[in-house]
């Protein structure tokens, strides 16, 4: 067992989301390259650098499997950077790159679930060694044209053969932002960081790597580098001020005649450079430059765009803006906190010992007061609210390993990927989607594309994953044109099983094929890797309505299948109309209501099967007695006495009949006790509960499943 360095908790959340981050920007170009079936410059380029990062990063935390790791795989395009010619197939580069990529996830996943400190270190050896051979086979192909990363001058210790001339070098002065603490270590990495860019390198102080007590040299003096650089200064300055901790650096000494003096004598202006200032024009040795860094290097596309945004800030001279990440944890206790204000100003504010009572500057204050906190209410639900592209593209990755291991030719659609929702839904809805995109690879498209083309179909089939805002809540589909579901396959399947609930002939093609849902239900007689275990559906089941979501199978023999998720944009608080059946309280979500009136006996039906209906404005509608549904004992059951509701989701509509109105309220959703779980209380039309401002119970109508 491997064990955390002593002082590196406080910065293991910091180095997860980094990583992490880093290799799903790896993943999403692996995945658009792969299908351009060519690497360009910039690509190899910043796969060089996700690969650099993440050994340097690994190397600071004590990750010694991880850091040789990714030091191996940039060994490797550190090769293909220098002449990406010797590609000559390049799909065992990605098969590598891949395999790298997992095995760090799970080595952090293995870091993550740790307990005490304590971790299983992965031996990498195995992936290690195939890098080597695949770096070794491209050096082949070079014919000694580049060299591996490997081979580059050691930090510190440059070759005294190839020691350039003294007026070629350049001298800068390094500083590092303040209480970043462990400046010698900050200095080691960032001589990794440039090492690869230069020719000759040396620093002072020289013993950064073992002598801690050279970070008090470099905090009073600044880091001192001498180099010469493979191509150009501004490169390696480029580097220094991207890299991590560097808060400004000035140039003590520069070549005598550098790039943009020669590009001035040939009367051409120099490369811009937005990154590095102050490589596009000399500075006198007397008269070092100071330029300030980033605070934090340019990881993901979030940050990409801000730094887009900063400098169109910095052009017009506005202030700029900053990102900072924060623990979902923390903003999991601040949600719950605003919950808990929004229950107590309702009991404050309907407290019955105020009934009765004129008082204007109390009702006031306390629409002031709800105006506040609904302001509240929105700004955390604003910080909470994500976009479904992470976890949307994450479904490409599986989409093309099951495309090679199933030999299937597949175009993969994504839509509606900029769609927003809570970050907790986020999270529970990538198990879910991969089951369904699996099943959807593995059962739905058809296993030889002959079987297609003799069904009219093109060759290649198509998976989509789409996702829309529908009157506060989020669809998401999952469909593919594949074969569809065999509903006397299902049936044959469900009766070996001893599933089946009622006659068969009383099932209908939509309840067949929501058997599939049902748990340890599978079609496939083998186990696969993909298949057959007989979980998966019943999973996607399980997690979709812990969310507080519903999901509809749809499909048709020969056509295609379609599984449609809906999910609330939020789980925690809503708006609320609460009615009266009985003596209990009911809170409808505002968002199905269409209207509430008053029957009158002229308007009410009965339909060919004896259901009460009633007329609006040329439309026909069930009416829903609230009082049978539930069995609630109350004296009003005349239509006319009571209140109706028009209530309408996914299409669907009924008029639910109550007692009275008593007004809109902001509830906060509270989950049902897990013991009552085995009533199927959500299947009969209640998704939750809510506490009242007088303390009592209200309970919480989905009408989804009360329509359905």
């Amino acid at each position: 067992m491997a064990k955390i360095e002593p002082g590196m908790e406080a910065m293991l959340d910091m180095y997860f989301y980094e990583t992490n981050s880093l290799l799903e920007q790896l993943d999403e170009i692996l995945l658009r390259t792969e299908q351009a079936n060519s690497f360009d410059s910039e690509d190899i380029k910043e796969i060089f650098r996700i690969m650099h990062t993440i050994k340097g990063s690994s190397a600071m935390m004590g990750f010694e499997n991880l850091s040789v790791l990714a030091h191996k795989a940039e060994d490797m395009f550190f090769v293909i950077r220098e002449n990406p010619d010797v590609i000559t197939d390049v799909s065992f580069v990605y098969d590598l790159v891949f395999q790298v990529s997992d095995s760090y996830k799970a080595q952090i996943e293995n870091i993550q679930n740790n307990v005490g400190g304590e971790y299983e270190a992965i031996d990498f050896s195995e992936l290690i060694d195939k890098l080597l051979k695949a770096r070794d086979v491209l050096l082949g192909e070079t014919k000694g044209e580049a060299a591996p990363a490997a081979s580059a001058p050691a930090a510190g210790a440059p070759a005294a053969e190839a020691a350039p001339a003294a007026d070629n070098k350049t001298t800068v002065r390094v500083f590092f932002e303040d209480g970043c603490q462990m400046e010698n270590l900050r200095a080691f990495l960032l001589i990794n960081t440039i090492k690869e860019a230069c020719s000759f390198l040396e620093y002072t102080p020289a013993d950064v790597e073992t002598n801690s007590e050279t970070a008090k040299e470099i905090i009073d003096k600044g880091f001192l580098i001498t180099f010469i650089p493979h191509d150009s200064v501004d490169e390696v300055l480029k580097a220094i001020e991207s890299a991590l901790n560097v808060q400004s650096y000035e140039i003590v000494s520069q070549p005598v005649a550098a790039p943009a003096e020669e590009a001035a004598k040939m009367e051409l202006p120099p490369e811009p450079s937005a990154a590095a200032p102050v490589a596009a024009s000399p500075a006198p040795a007397a008269a070092p430059v100071s330029v300030a860094s980033p605070a934090a290097k340019e990881q993901t596309a979030v940050e990409k765009a801000q730094a887009a945004v900063d400098k169109a800030q910095a052009a017009s001279g506005s202030q700029k803006q900053s990102l900072i990440s924060v623990n979902l944890a923390k903003l999991d206790a601040l949600h719950d906190i605003v919950g808990e204000i929004i229950t107590t100003e309702s009991m404050v504010i309907s407290n019955p010992d105020l009934e009765g009572l004129e008082l204007e500057s109390f009702n006031k204050a306390a629409r002031q007061l709800r105006k506040l906190t609904s302001e509240l209410q929105d700004t955390v639900m604003s910080i909470r609210m994500v976009p479904l592209a992470g976890v949307f593209q994450k479904m490409n990755r599986i989409v093309r390993d099951m495309r090679k291991k199933l030999g299937k030719e597949v175009d993969f659609v994504i839509e509606g990927e900029e769609t927003e929702v809570d970050k907790s839904i986020v999270d529970s809805l990538q198990d879910p989607l991969m089951h369904l995109v699996r099943n959807c690879m593995d059962h739905g498209i058809e296993e030889h594309a002959s079987d297609r083309t003799a069904a009219g179909k093109p060759e290649k089939g198509t998976l989509k994953l789409t996702a829309q805002n529908a009157s506060g809540e989020v669809v998401i589909t999952v469909s593919d044109d594949g074969a569809g579901i065999d509903p006397e396959k299902i049936m044959n399947k469900a009766r070996k099983q001893g599933i089946l609930t009622k006659p068969e002939s009383e099932y209908t093609e939509k309840e067949i094929q929501n058997l599939i849902l049902l748990p340890g239900f599978s079609t496939n007689e083998q186990v696969t890797e993909f298949s057959g275990r007989g979980v998966g559906m019943d999973v996607v089941k399980a997690n979709v309505e812990k969310c507080g979501g519903t999901i509809i199978v749809d499909s048709k023999k020969g056509v295609g299948t379609n599984f449609i998720i809906k999910i609330p944009l939020t789980l925690a608080i809503i708006d609320g109309m609460e009615i009266t059946v009985g003596d209990l309280v009911f809170t409808v979500p505002i968002a199905t209501i269409r209207e509430s009136f008053k029957a009158e006996s002229s308007q009410i039906l009965r339909d060919t099967q004896n259901n009460e209906m009633i007329m609006i404005r040329g439309v026909c509608y069930p009416i829903l007695r609230m009082h049978e549904k539930f069995g609630i004992d109350t004296e009003i059951t005349d239509l006319e006495d009571g209140i109706l509701l028009l209530v309408e989701t996914d299409n669907k509509s009924v008029c639910i009949f109550a007692d009275k109105l008593i007004g809109e309220q902001q509830v906060v959703v509270k989950p049902f006790p897990a013991y009552l779980t085995k009533y199927n209380i959500k299947g009969e039309g209640l998704s939750g509960c809510t506490i009242m401002g007088d303390g009592s119970i209200s309970l919480i109508i989905d009408t989804n499943t009360l329509i359905g």
